[in-house]
């Protein structure tokens, strides 16, 4: 048996248990950023030279020349301008005057296919309300009136004019009376079980009509003076009277200025 003694046997030896782990220190990866350095400067644009623009050397217009560029400028306006449309009436070749208005140079005129109030460049400030005038297409003829300027409205037209209306149509009737004798007063029937069309006049109820019936009886009138004196009545009058209520109501209905006209020749 061998003993140990001495320093080898007094020397503490400390052996490391495997639980016992050496303290490490943990290294970090983070680095330090790269310090702002602010927005890059972008190199501006070096500005252009001012171009100078090449001078006319023409000289400038004078005023006749101007004046002579305006001129023509108006010509063509005049040349390009849409021809006149086509109204009612074109279609008209007589009228009857209704309002000849020496200052303005206009007339007033009833048709008398139509019964449709137009305006009209004078001619002759001579014309006469009531005369019959022509009003056709053939400029030739047109010895009254001029250039169509229109349709006439019936709150447009002078205190004159609108109290000689009803008397020029009456005349216009008076003067055709075979025509309306035949074509109304003589055929005039029942509009409905209700209704005559006598009693479209103003003034007809259904008892005279009844009467004017009767007395027309099978043979009719002849005449618009036979009419007025068996039935009482002015058939000219109030014929005209429905005429100027439809040109005044275009609403209207029935309507006898389309039903009676025009007058067949």
């Amino acid at each position: 048996m061998i003993v140990m003694s001495g320093f080898s046997r007094d020397r503490n030896i400390k052996v490391p248990k495997k639980t016992d782990k050496k303290p490490t220190s943990h290294q970090s990866n983070y680095l330090p950023s790269r310090p702002a350095e602010g927005r890059a400067e972008v190199p501006k644009k070096s500005p252009k030279p001012p171009q100078s623009r090449p001078r006319n050397n023409k000289p400038r217009a004078q005023g006749n020349n101007r004046r002579s560029g305006n001129n023509r400028n108006q010509n063509n306006r005049q040349r390009q301008q849409k021809p006149r449309r086509s109204t009612p009436l074109d279609d008209e070749m007589w009228a009857r005057v209704i309002e000849n208005d020496a200052k303005t140079n206009v007339i007033v005129a009833l048709g008398e296919s139509k019964m449709m109030l137009g305006r009209y460049s004078s001619k002759n400030s001579d014309t006469a309300v009531g005369e019959r005038i022509y009003v056709g297409v053939d400029s030739t003829k047109r010895t009254a009136v001029g250039d169509i300027l229109g349709m006439a409205k019936m709150d447009r037209l002078s205190n004159g004019a609108t109290s000689d209306l009803p008397l020029v149509t009456q005349l216009f009737i008076e003067e055709n009376q075979i025509h309306f004798i035949k074509s109304f007063f003589n055929i005039a029937g029942p509009l409905s079980l209700k209704q005559h069309a006598f009693e479209l006049l103003p003034g007809i109820g259904k008892k005279k009509a009844l009467q004017m019936v009767e007395i027309r009886g099978s043979s009719g009138f002849t005449s618009i003076e036979q009419l007025n004196e068996s039935c009482s009545i002015d058939a000219a009058e109030l014929l005209a009277k429905r005429f100027v209520a439809e040109i005044e109501d275009k609403t209207l209905q029935p309507r006898l200025t389309e039903l009676l006209l025009p007058v067949s020749a």
